[in-house]
């Protein structure tokens, strides 16, 4: 186990802080958007602004990486990100906010990217679930952590977004001070939807249909209970951090009872609990916190695994060679959605309310039980033999691409090489190996055509002369 994480301490801890001060800061935004007096639809386009930048990100940062480095483009992008987050509290425009999010978006999936490369590069086929396990567990640890914090100051302070700030810019230490070599090469996003949607139609409808109801969930929760009457300060950071508590605890459990059934059949099941869940939520008069945090916990556990099944659902229809195809397709078809989402949300909640961020997504999951009823009817499901086992790194990941269920190659069409990438210790002692066995079989031909030349001419043949090529003698 320490040989394991020893060599990757610095990074993981490089990542908890960086969840920790972006978790801060995406859940201090809507508030002090809020204490501001935006309007909503300005918090839904700033939200939506995020969500495109971070798909955005997954597909330029690749090559922006091959120019700089990934030492350099991690330090360039996290110093982006801190610069941001002191820039909202610099600037209170809302049009400003909106722009700001979307560099906040893009910058965090390049980071994601780069991250994920370099667990990769330390992890082999014995070992990779267990750091990228514990990768994803430090990842809702951590933002969830910085959702907290935001209990600590008034959300449309100064203080609180310095905190975002000085936290990120932390995070750069570790790995700039970082001797290991560069890391492995990072997944292109090729945006194939048509290819990606024939080969699982039903994966990326899902996907489309979650992003926008944990977009909107992301992005409205905390702004929820204070809409409901509870107080921004001590109790909204606290509900929305209920919702990812609850995502994180049944992750991995309801991904592995998915191994067993059509994951159709229980993304189906998980979405008509969400809906009467987001129902129930609707039902609270604001009086009873507690029950709040309970109906939260219980969104959050049943809306935010519906990616992962979805993810795994689409790696069992792929084939070996298409793993980062429908990574990047289902990562777009998840953007597009998280997307769109806030915005439909920020717009319906001026005329129904903030009870409309549970109404929507109900409506919305209600859709995907009939799509997915109708495809159970339409589509056998995938052979248990034929399935992939549920890999809550490859479906849980932030970017996925990169952490697609088979390793990435340097030779693959999906991969950018950086200049000065070399294969890693393991990849050279294996082509150590081969030549060292080509230069002994080399040398045990070599010793076969001695012994051979020496027993032809104790035969009296001569030598370079086969005797299988005289002719035979004549008879008389």
């Amino acid at each position: 186990m320490v040989q394991t994480f020893a060599p990757i301490a610095s990074l993981l801890v490089s990542v908890a802080l960086l969840l920790m001060g972006h978790g801060l800061q995406s859940t201090i935004i809507p508030l002090a958007s809020k204490s501001l007096s935006f309007q909503d639809l300005s918090i839904g386009l700033a939200a939506s602004g995020y969500f495109a930048g971070f798909v955005l990100g997954g597909v330029v940062t690749p090559h922006l990486v091959v120019r700089a480095g990934h030492i350099r483009g991690f330090a360039v992008m996290v110093s982006t990100t801190s610069a941001a987050a002191l820039l909202h509290p610099l600037m209170a425009d809302e049009y400003a906010w909106i722009f700001f999010r979307f560099m906040t978006g893009f910058t965090i999936a390049g980071l994601y990217l780069i991250i994920e490369s370099w667990l990769n590069e330390f992890s082999d086929n014995t070992n990779r679930g267990l750091v990228m396990s514990a990768y994803i567990i430090i990842q809702y640890s951590a933002f969830t952590a910085g959702q907290l914090m935001a209990t600590f100051a008034e959300p449309d302070k100064f203080l609180l977004f310095a905190v975002a700030s000085i936290i990120i810019s932390v995070a750069v230490m570790p790995v700039a001070m970082t001797k290991s070599a560069q890391p492995a090469p990072i997944a292109v996003v090729k945006l194939e939807l048509g290819k990606v949607f024939r080969t699982s139609p039903a994966a990326i409808v899902s996907a489309i249909v979650v992003g926008a109801v944990q977009g909107s969930q992301s992005s409205f929760s905390a702004i929820y209970a204070v809409d409901k009457g509870y107080d921004a300060l001590s109790q909204a950071p606290v509900f929305a951090a209920s919702i990812m508590v609850g995502g994180m605890l049944f992750q991995w459990p309801i991904g592995r009872i998915s191994d067993r059934f059509d994951r159709r059949l229980i993304l189906l099941i998980i979405s008509i609990l969400g809906i009467v869940a987001s129902l129930a939520i609707t039902l609270n008069d604001g009086t009873n916190f507690w029950l709040l945090l309970l109906a939260g916990f219980a969104i959050g556990a049943m809306t935010l695994p519906a990616y992962s099944l979805a993810a795994a659902h689409g790696y069992d229809h792929a084939d070996a060679d298409g793993y980062v195809k429908m990574a990047a397709g289902l990562l777009v078809a998840f953007g597009i959605g998280s997307t769109i989402g806030p915005f439909i949300i920020s717009a319906s909640m001026e005329y129904i309310g903030p009870d409309a961020l549970f109404f929507i997504p109900a409506a919305l999951l209600t859709f995907l039980v009939f799509y997915l009823a109708q495809r159970i009817v339409r589509q056998d499901a995938v052979e248990d033999e034929e399935k992939e086992d549920f890999d809550l790194a490859a479906t849980s990941a932030a970017v996925g691409g990169v952490m697609a269920p088979e390793l990435l190659n340097e030779e693959d069409n999906y991969a950018v090489v950086p200049d000065e990438w070399e294969p890693s210790e393991s990849e050279d002692e294996e082509e150590d190996v081969e030549d060292v066995e080509d230069e002994e079989g080399e040398a045990r031909d070599a010793e076969g055509d001695e012994s051979d030349s020496e027993a032809d001419v104790e035969a009296g043949i001569e030598p370079g002369h086969s005797a299988e090529q005289d002719p035979e003698p004549e008879i008389k």
